[in-house]
């Protein structure tokens, strides 16, 4: 069965399930390890992370353009698999001869004592990502979150036990490399299909939409990373400490919509192919109404009680930074939404107008966000990340709507989530002006009682909401 013809909204929830079952893993793990590593240790590890998923996008681009065809009709899944690891195996040993020789001659990054964990972290994840991509073109698209759930399951006991065994920064590396190595065979056997050496034309096939993927990787990761990049190249590794913590917070609220524009591109994709255009403006639309369902009601929250979720939760040494969670928490909402919209970009074969609004909106961040940096330091880089993601969404609606006029942008199921939100920001706020928070079970309380004031808000005044919740569970149930 091919992804056009799943149940996209059971697809959805199964995905989101994992991405919750991920981040609960995730989640305990980076509390634990944020205190014990502290800003510094901490934000080394993300350093590296960022360096290796911002190297690593010639083969995830590669692995990107074998999804999309294999989304399209009659391309066979066999050599678009056996394309995808010859990438994995190739770009290793091209890029870590470079980087080594990088890091030689230059001090930017610190990576004493790093260089070989990062090289081996670097090598799986080349296999991982490629692979997974790939499966996220099946008709169980969820499949792909439910082996990143799997991976994080492996991922923070060994971490701890790396640390524990004193390998400090580097234990989290190996901790990630072994369990990535442990997940890339359950991916392959997912994706159901054995990988055989692709013909000439299906390769020139992948390499026509690659030209476009790889450099539309390159940009939109080194923007999502680049507050990192810059942060740990002219501060401090404690700031990249700072900045991660906020931005683990935040991570929830990407849930939905990730899981969506995975699953988008492929399904617009295949109903482009047939010429199904009234699917395709559904599919766009329904997907816009609900990929921020999360992350709205995360700002909010961010927003009536900052400097306490990061004190409780990380510990004092993280003090100050109430305002970099909002910045992120907002600039979660927007990043949703442009995801939806670059997603349906790349399924209607148009990648080369999501690469030129992403090398736009990089030299937008890159000049602004060093700027800024220099006059207000984190909030300053959190400041251009948000006007940067407002310039791509802008420009990425008006694309859209040269290609599909009939997609509303700002639907009625978005317009009941910001006001569900903002009664929970009301209510949340009072009460914790009025009790405050001495302890976890304080910001518990608090947090549960918005959930339930947002999504109680909005089971109330949106039928669409109360439809689509239950079609998914009723489909839940019976699958």
């Amino acid at each position: 069965m091919n992804v056009g013809e799943a149940d996209f909204g059971l697809e959805i929830s199964r995905g989101v399930l994992a991405k919750f079952a991920m981040a609960a893993i995730g989640f305990a793990g980076s509390v634990i390890f944020a205190r014990v590593l502290g800003p510094s240790g901490y934000g080394t590890f993300y350093v590296v992370l960022t360096l290796v998923h911002v190297l690593d996008n010639p083969v995830t681009g590669w692995g990107g353009a074998c999804k999309k065809r294999i989304s399209e009709t009659g391309f066979p899944t066999a050599e678009a698999l056996g394309s995808g690891l010859f990438g994995a195996v190739l770009l290793p040993l091209i890029m870590l001869p470079i980087v080594y020789t990088f890091h030689y001659f230059t001090d930017i990054y610190d990576l004493t004592g790093l260089f070989i964990p990062f090289s081996t972290l670097f090598t799986i994840i080349c296999f991982f990502a490629v692979t997974n991509r790939i499966l996220s073109a099946r008709s169980n698209f969820s499949a792909a979150e439910w082996s990143d759930t799997l991976r994080s399951l492996f991922t923070t006991p060994l971490q701890l036990v790396f640390i524990t065994l004193g390998f400090g920064t580097a234990g989290m590396v190996y901790g990630l490399t072994l369990a990535t190595a442990l997940t890339v065979p359950y991916v392959i056997y997912r994706i159901h299909v054995k990988p055989v050496l692709p013909t000439r034309e299906s390769l020139f096939s992948i390499a026509s939409y690659a030209k476009y993927s790889i450099p539309n990787g390159f940009i939109g990761t080194a923007q999502s990373r680049f507050d990192i990049l810059l942060l740990g190249a002219l501060l401090t590794s404690s700031a990249v400490g700072d900045y991660q913590v906020a931005m683990q917070l935040t991570l929830a609220g990407t849930f939905i919509g990730a899981v969506t524009s995975k699953g988008l591109m492929a399904r617009v994709s295949e109903h482009w192919s047939r010429n199904d255009k009234s699917a395709v403006v559904t599919d766009v639309t329904n997907s816009l109404g609900y990929a921020s369902v999360l992350a709205i009601p995360i700002f909010f929250g961010a927003a009536a009680m900052p400097n306490t979720l990061v004190e409780t939760i990380f510990g004092s040494q993280y003090t100050g930074i109430g305002l970099v969670l909002v910045g992120l928490a907002f600039f979660r909402v927007l990043k949703v939404q442009s995801a939806q919209l670059q997603s349906t970009m790349a399924g209607l074969d148009r990648p080369d107008i999501n690469m030129r609004i992403g090398i736009i909106v990089l030299i937008l961040n890159v000049g602004l966000g060093y700027l800024l940096l220099l006059k207000y330091g984190i909030l300053g880089v959190v400041g251009a990340t948000i006007i940067s993601e407002v310039v791509r969404y802008t420009a990425l609606a008006y694309m859209i709507k040269q290609y599909l006029p009939d997609v509303p942008l700002f639907s009625q199921p978005l317009r009941f989530q910001l006001f569900a939100g903002s009664v929970m920001f009301v209510l949340v706020d009072h009460l914790h002006t009025t009790t405050g928070v001495s302890w976890w079970g304080d910001l518990l309380i608090l947090v549960g009682l918005g959930g339930l004031i947002y999504f109680g808000s909005l089971t109330v005044i949106s039928e669409s909401f109360r439809i689509t919740a239950k079609g998914i569970l009723s489909d839940a149930l019976n699958n």
